[in-house]
C-alpha cells in the first residue's frame, strides 16, 4: 500500500471517534452536567501531555525497525521487547510519581470547582495507572507502523479512542455519575487496545521469544528517544501557552473568542499529521539521498492537498462565525482565525523534511530549535497580546511556526527549493487574506474568491491530479516512486 492509502486510513481513524465524540456530548451534559463534564474533560485532556514520560521509547522503535537492513525476523523482536520492557518501567514508576502529586496536580490545573476537588482528586488517582497501559501502546503502534499495519493500527485506535467515549457513557447512564467511575471506565477502553496490538505484533513484527531486554539497542533507543522526548514535552508547552498568556492579561471572554477559532483550526493538522505517519517509515527505510527526493516530492503533494484548505477556510471563516455564532463573535474573533491558518500553511512546508530528518534519527536538531525559539516566542506573544489583542496572539503564533520552518529548511538544505515551490501557492494565500480583510463583508464575495482560487490551485496541480487519478484506478496511488 502507498503512502496516500495509508494516510487516508489514518485520517479516518482520527475522524471517526471525533465525530463520535460530538454526538455523545449533549447526553454527557445532560447526564453528568456541564461543571463535572468540564472536569472530566480536564482530567482525561492531562494524558496528551503524558507522551513524554516514554522517553521518546515509542518514536525510536518505529525508526529503528523501519531502517532495519537484515530481514532477520529476531532483530526487530528484540527492538520492541527492551522497548516494550523499558516503558512498562517507565510506566510504573511514572504511574507512583502521578499518584504521589495528584493533589499538587490539580491544584496546578485550577480550574476544578472547590464543591469536586475531593471527587476530582479521587478521579486522578485512578489517572496514576494510565502510563502503565499509554506507553507501551505507544511503543506497539509505532512498531506497527514501521511494518505498514496502518489498516490494523487505525481499527485499533478507533475501538479504542470510541470506547473511551461509550465506556464513561455507560457508567454515567446506569446511573454511576461520579468522577471516580467514569475515569477507570475511560481508562478501560486503554487496556482494551493493548491486546489487539500485542496480538497484532505478535502476528506483524513478529514478536517472538520470551521478554528480553537488548542493551545495545536500548542505548541506541534512548539516545535518540531523549531527544524525542524533551520536544515532546516542549510541543505542549508551545501549542498551549497562547491561551494561559490571554487568559492573564484578558478575560474569559477573549480566552472563548481565540479558543473557538484555535479548536477548529486545529483540526485541519489532522490531514498533515495522518502523512507524518504514513511517510516516516518509507522514509527510514530508504537511503539518505533517495529520502530527501522523496521528502521534497512529498512535500509538493501535501502543499497541493492543504493549499485549497487554507484558502477556503480563510476566504469563509468570517462568514462561517457569522452563521454559527452570531456578528459580535465573528467580530471579536476575526483575524485569529485566518492568521493561525497562515500557519498551517507554512508548517506544511517543513512537514517532509522534519520527518526526514526524524526518520535519519536526527530528533536532536528539531528539539534544539523548539529549545532556542520558545523564550522568544513567549516574548513576541507578550507584545503581540499587549498591542493587537487575540490577534495578536494568533500573528505571533504563526510567527514562531515561520521562523521553524525557515531553520528547519535551511538545516536541511531544502530552503531555495521550497521556497521557489511554495511561491505560486503564497500568494493565492496572500490573495485570499487580503480579500478577508477588505473584501466587502459579504459571503457571495467571499465564496467567490475563495472558488476562484482554489480553482487556480488546482490548475496548477492538474498534472499531479491526473497522475493520482489513474493510479487510484489501478489501485495502486502512484505517489511511489
Amino acid at each position: 500500500m502507498s503512502v496516500a492509502r495509508h494516510t487516508l486510513v489514518n485520517i479516518a481513524s482520527a475522524i471517526l471517534p471525533m465525530a463520535l465524540g460530538l454526538a455523545t456530548v449533549p447526553l454527557y451534559l445532560r447526564t453528568i452536567g456541564g461543571e463535572r463534564y468540564g472536569v472530566l474533560a480536564v482530567i482525561l485532556a492531562l494524558l496528551t501531555y503524558f507522551s513524554f514520560l516514554d522517553l521518546g521509547f515509542g518514536i525510536a522503535v518505529g525508526q529503528r525497525i523501519a531502517s532495519l537492513s537484515t530481514k532477520s525476523s529476531s532483530e526487530p523482536s528484540r527492538i520492541l521487547w527492551t522497548a516494550l520492557l523499558s516503558t512498562l518501567f517507565l510506566g510504573a514508576i511514572s504511574g507512583v510519581l502521578l499518584y504521589l502529586i495528584s493533589g499538587s496536580l490539580l491544584a496546578l490545573v485550577g480550574v476544578v470547582p472547590a464543591g469536586k476537588q475531593e471527587e476530582a482528586h479521587a478521579a486522578l488517582r485512578w489517572l496514576s495507572l494510565a502510563p502503565l497501559f499509554l506507553l507501551p501502546i505507544s511503543a506497539m503502534a509505532a512498531a506497527l507502523g514501521a511494518r505498514l499495519r496502518f489498516e490494523e493500527i487505525g481499527a485499533v485506535q478507533v475501538l479504542g479512542n470510541s470506547c473511551s467515549q461509550l465506556f464513561p457513557l455507560a457508567m454515567a447512564l446506569s446511573g454511576r455519575t461520579e468522577l471516580e467511575a467514569l475515569v477507570p471506565a475511560a481508562l478501560a477502553s486503554r487496556v482494551l487496545m493493548a491486546m489487539p496490538l500485542f496480538w497484532l505484533c505478535r502476528r506483524h513484527v513478529p514478536l517472538v521469544g520470551g521478554p528480553c531486554i537488548d542493551w545495545a539497542h536500548f542505548k541506541g533507543m534512548l539516545g535518540y528517544g531523549g531527544w524525542v522526548s524533551m520536544k515532546a514535552f516542549l510541543g505542549p508547552v508551545l501549542l498551549t501557552s497562547d491561551r494561559f498568556f490571554i487568559a492573564s492579561q484578558y478575560s474569559a471572554a477573549a480566552v472563548a473568542n481565540y479558543t473557538v477559532p484555535y479548536d477548529l483550526v486545529s483540526r485541519t493538522l489532522i490531514i498533515p499529521g495522518s502523512f507524518s505517519s504514513a511517510l516516516f517509515p518509507r522514509l527510514a527505510s530508504t537511503s539518505r539521498a533517495d529520502a530527501r527526493a522523496l521528502a521534497y516530492r512529498y512535500g509538493k503533494v501535501l502543499l497541493a492537498v492543504m493549499t485549497p484548505i487554507v484558502i477556503a477556510g480563510v476566504s469563509l471563516s468570517r462568514d462561517f462565525y457569522d452563521l454559527w455564532l452570531g456578528p459580535s463573535f465573528s467580530e471579536a474573533a476575526f483575524g485569529v482565525s485566518e492568521l493561525l491558518l497562515l500557519g498551517v500553511w507554512l508548517n506544511t512546508l517543513v512537514i517532509p523534511h522534519h520527518i526526514d530528518r526524524m526518520a535519519s534519527g536526527d530528533a536532536r536538531t528539531a528539539t534544539i530549535i523548539y529549545l532556542c525559539e520558545t523564550p522568544l516566542y513567549f516574548a513576541v506573544l507578550w507584545l503581540g497580546l499587549k498591542f493587537w489583542n487575540i490577534q495578536g496572539a494568533a500573528g505571533a503564533w504563526s510567527l514562531r511556526i515561520l521562523l521553524e520552518t525557515c531553520l528547519l529548511l535551511y538545516i536541511s538544505n531544502a530552503l531555495s527549493r521550497t521556497s521557489r515551490l511554495a511561491a505560486p501557492y503564497l500568494a493565492l494565500v496572500a490573495i485570499a487574506m487580503a480579500g478577508a480583510w477588505w473584501l466587502p463583508r459579504a459571503l457571495f464575495a467571499h465564496l467567490g474568491l475563495a472558488v476562484g482560487l482554489i480553482g487556480i490551485c488546482l490548475l496548477m496541480d492538474r498534472e499531479l491530479i491526473f497522475a493520482g487519478a489513474k493510479a487510484f484506478g489501478f489501485r495502486k496511488m502512484g505517489f511511489s516512486p
